[in-house]
């Protein structure tokens, strides 16, 4: 019989490649899914592939990645969570392992996305929090921020939010909540969607802080999303702020 385990994981993805396993030459480089899968593999002891939500870039985090993977073993789940995080390195856990439902799939049967991009603005960024927050000492307009994340909110077309390299398919997404929160030293970017493109939150990011800084005016939001025209938009914000928080499923 054919199972379908379901899987959480958080990672610090400072040190990969990504989530998606990459072949470069004949060298395989460190990614969250190429280690899961040797881990599986070892202790389920058959070639299966662990399947995410979706793809994180190169040096993004994760508090609740969802993946799933299909297998013949009768492991239990409570046995195999512990095996699994016997093995991984320290910068991956999986934090919950179930069974699923036989046809569950991680990323069609997703129902929205929540990404998390942390920004600094104090002098001096603790150091446990450093691989985590972009650190920006530049005066901020946050009242200007924060209007320009609400025309976020509601179906539009990104196209002018991702390199003309990364269009494949549709750029239309819906945004259900976009927010611009300040905690102590930190403003904090919540956006959450029904599909996210390439990027597309680090270029977010990267358009909001220009208009903070007095690069960009305001108003640009509401002209990338008519025009589509990625010349406008601000820079692409380091990965290193971004954190893909959960995903939900209905």
């Amino acid at each position: 019989m054919i199972r379908t385990l379901k899987l959480t994981i958080a990672y610090d993805g400072t040190g990969f490649a990504g989530w998606q396993r990459q072949v470069r030459g004949r060298t395989e480089l460190r990614t969250i899914q190429g280690e899961l899968t040797r881990v599986l593999r070892a202790i389920l002891r058959e070639r299966v592939t662990i399947i995410g939500s979706g793809r994180t870039d190169a040096g993004v985090h994760a508090l609740a990645q969802a993946a799933h993977v299909r297998t013949r073993s009768a492991i239990s789940c409570a046995k195999a969570l512990g095996s699994v995080n016997a093995l991984l390195p320290a910068d991956i856990a999986v934090l919950t392992l179930e069974e699923a439902a036989p046809g569950f799939h991680a990323q069609f049967h997703a129902v929205s996305k929540r990404y998390r991009y942390r920004i600094f603005i104090g002098q001096v960024v603790p150091p446990f929090i450093r691989p985590y927050v972009l650190h920006v000492r530049a005066p901020l307009n946050i009242t200007r921020m924060r209007r320009e994340a609400s025309g976020l909110a509601g179906r539009h077309d990104f196209k002018g939010f991702v390199r003309a390299s990364s269009r494949k398919g549709s750029t239309v997404r819906r945004i259900l909540d976009a927010r611009l929160v300040r905690r102590g030293q930190e403003l904090i970017l919540e956006v959450e969607g029904s599909g996210f493109l390439h990027m597309m939150v680090r270029s977010i990011a990267g358009t909001l802080l220009d208009v903070g800084r007095g690069r960009l005016p305001e108003g640009t939001v509401k002209q990338l999303l008519s025009a589509g025209r990625r010349e406008l938009a601000g820079t692409t914000a380091p990965a290193r702020g971004l954190t893909l928080v959960r995903v939900r499923y209905g």
